[in-house]
């Protein structure tokens, strides 16, 4: 096998093979829910996790999916074991699932029938980008506060991972106008902070990790880790209401997300955060993270981004 393998309604195809339909709802409506799972020394992180939250979400969405999770599990698992065998042992998969609410029938000339019984599902995997965030494990990452809102959780719950998410994308296209090299940090309509258009937000102060309330976020699965992560480590940890004055007066702030595990935030707008470098509770956290996946995360970030570097220059 010399291409990765992909999982489209029932059956493993070639990647390049796996493909949606124009009058797919995923499409039209971009009625589709999504889960984004990363690998370490090519075995699956918190797999069951990221597959509960799916199962919620489409329980939210009025998407009943034709397959059950524990096969669907078995389908993930498969296809990074045939896909990672493509790799070099030091890369890592990132692994896609999504599930639409299947065909649009009225673009079909089926007028009568509002929605469709068999809803699409995908699976497939891609290398990950280390190159893209490699680089600010060391020196951090710039957020600026956007001006498009967070989901109004009376409209459309925050707490739920769809593929109807371009509010997130204007946020980061708005903000990188101005700031390129900045990312959005979204806030709710009370006016505290939110998430970053990729990832769970958090300050530090008085070694205190405080996140912003449950209610008006994704709960992220990265998120279930620094949770676990901060109690092992004995640092406190709380949710609340996080102002724009609260982060310019933070000892630290961080970020979390699948792909890159955790990342630290050296400014805000205009000023620096932990004196503009990564400060000490996101280095404990992010160690005692490659201790618990046998896989030093920046480590390997580096190695693999410098290495697609050289390749391209």
């Amino acid at each position: 096998m010399t291409e990765p393998l992909a999982y489209l309604n029932g059956a493993l195809i070639p990647f390049s093979d796996a493909k949606l339909a124009v009058t797919d709802l995923g499409i039209v409506y971009g009625a589709s829910v999504t889960e984004m799972i990363r690998t370490f020394a090519h075995r699956p992180f918190m797999l069951d996790e990221h597959l509960d939250r799916l199962y919620s979400a489409l329980d939210y969405v009025c998407i009943e999916s034709p397959v059950a999770k524990s096969e669907l599990q078995q389908i993930c698992e498969r296809l990074i074991d045939q896909n990672a065998a493509l790799l070099p042992t030091e890369q890592d998969l990132g692994l896609t699932v999504f599930i639409t609410a299947g065909q649009n029938l009225p673009y079909l000339g089926l007028a009568e029938l509002e929605t469709c019984q068999t809803p699409t599902v995908c699976v497939h995997t891609f290398p990950l980008a280390f190159e893209l965030w490699d680089q600010k494990y060391a020196v951090g990452q710039h957020l600026v506060r956007s001006e498009v809102q967070q989901l109004n959780a009376k409209i459309f719950d925050p707490q739920v991972k769809s593929r109807s998410r371009i509010h997130l994308y204007r946020a980061d296209k708005l903000i990188r106008k101005k700031e390129p090299q900045a990312s959005a940090l979204l806030f709710d309509e009370s006016g505290f902070a939110a998430e970053t258009t990729i990832g769970n937000f958090y300050i530090v102060k008085d070694n205190m990790i405080v996140s912003p309330r449950p209610e008006h976020i994704l709960g992220g699965i990265s998120q279930q880790m620094v949770i676990r992560l901060a109690k092992q480590l004995g640092l406190r940890y709380a949710e609340a209401d996080i102002s724009a004055n609260a982060i310019l007066e933070a000892d630290e702030a961080l970020t979390s997300s699948t792909g890159y595990c955790l990342m630290p935030v050296t400014r805000f707008g205009e000023t620096p955060i932990s004196e503009g470098v990564p400060g000490p509770v996101f280095m404990q956290l992010l160690v005692a993270w490659s201790e618990a996946v046998g896989v030093d995360i920046a480590q390997q970030a580096v190695q693999i981004g410098d290495a697609r570097r050289k390749t391209l220059s």
